[in-house]
């Protein structure tokens, strides 16, 4: 992209429309860099964004290294478009409400109303760009930033950590699976391992339980999914996302406690050394022989091998 273009939206960056009353944080410019930080993992791969929980957990990320006031990030995401490369594409039946701002406060609000925002075809693929991306997010942190200039490249050098090590994590299915890998002392308790872990498993389950299908975000993006080994890290060094499974905290102590396992069709196994009772739709009995929800790509399956290990070595029979 021709240089003049960059210098363009650079000046626009630099200018964003903001709230300069003392202590009010610099709500479009991380909105910005939450955005940045998506397009860089590959999380947006189209000129099409969204008000998702992905980008609310990325905002709240860079708020809270600048600020400790509640964060909405329906103010930025609806008032960016006062900047001109900012455009908003209403569902259908709400074009009009685009123009009520005072309706708009609350990320509910923007969801019922807005389908999804876009950047300037130009300014979108200048993010594409790892060079030009990276100019514009420096540009960013030198603006509005020069406080928190450490803490937030530190955050930005952390999550492309992580990144990258969730991509090694799905490079890892071309390969043999092995059950156990040698663990070294610093892997033990490595943040980056233990959150690239995470978004694999909750990208490949789209935040979904296994077992149940029940799949619960907040807009801060917490989720009442975790993600679980299938054999235990501390037994297995092994973060291999076949390894993994999107479980629901109920169904997560179920498994990791031996109350629940699964088949070689890749069916939920019920313990008979329990005593329950309650709702029926909570009781574990009622999930015996229920197939569970498997990833898109057959190569993401649970590996049979450490399923075979969580049966003889953790259901209680």
């Amino acid at each position: 992209m021709p240089n003049n273009i960059l210098q363009k939206y650079i000046q626009k960056v630099e200018r964003l429309r903001i709230d300069r009353a003392r202590g009010a944080a610099p709500n479009k410019p991380l909105l910005l860099l939450a955005i940045i930080e998506l397009i860089e993992q590959g999380q947006i791969p189209e000129n099409r964004i969204v008000l998702s929980p992905d980008l609310a957990e990325a905002f709240l990320k860079y708020w809270t290294k600048v600020t400790d006031r509640k964060p909405n990030i329906a103010m930025p995401f609806f008032h960016l478009k006062s900047e001109g490369f900012w455009h908003l594409h209403a569902n259908p039946g709400y074009e009009t409400a685009l123009s009520v701002a005072s309706q708009l406060k609350t990320a509910s609000r923007i969801r019922e109303v807005i389908a999804s925002a876009s950047f300037d075809d130009e300014l979108f693929c200048l993010l594409t760009n790892a060079h030009d991306r990276e100019v514009i997010r420096q540009t960013l942190i030198n603006t509005y930033f020069t406080d928190f200039k450490t803490d937030i490249e530190s955050l930005i050098t952390e999550e492309q950590q992580i990144g990258e090590y969730r991509q090694a994590l799905l490079q890892q299915v071309k390969q043999t699976f092995s059950s156990l890998q040698p663990l070294t002392p610093t892997e033990k308790d490595n943040p980056i391992r233990t959150a690239g872990f995470r978004q694999a498993i909750m990208r490949i389950y789209d935040y979904t339980c296994a077992v149940c299908q029940l799949r619960i975000v907040t807009m801060d993006g917490e989720s009442v999914t975790e993600a679980a080994h299938i054999i235990p890290f501390k037994v297995s060094g092994n973060n291999d996302v076949r390894n993994g499974i999107s479980l629901c905290q109920l169904h997560h102590w179920a498994f990791d406690a031996g109350l629940i396992s699964l088949g070689k069709t890749y069916e939920v196994i019920v313990s008979e050394l329990m005593l329950e009772r309650g709702p029926t739709e909570w009781l574990l009995t009622t999930l015996r022989g229920k197939s569970i929800l498997l990833p898109e790509g057959d190569e993401l399956y649970p590996a049979q091998d450490a399923l075979a290990w969580h049966r003889e070595e953790v259901l209680r029979k």
